[in-house]
């Protein structure tokens, strides 16, 4: 089953003329800061779970 919300903005953003809105920016903001912060993240827990052994 095809993430429908994210295929909506692609689509929209295949057409002439787009102009996003806010909610647009957030969305990507919040993609972009989980594939950032993912790795930061489980290399801090893995280090935390290192150091109490």
């Amino acid at each position: 089953m095809p993430h429908q919300p994210l295929a909506a903005v692609l689509a929209a953003a295949d057409t002439t003329g787009f102009h996003p809105g806010p909610v647009y920016f957030v969305f990507w903001a919040l993609v972009i800061g989980a594939v950032i912060g993912a790795p930061i993240y489980l290399v801090r827990l893995l280090r935390n779970r290192r150091n109490r052994r």
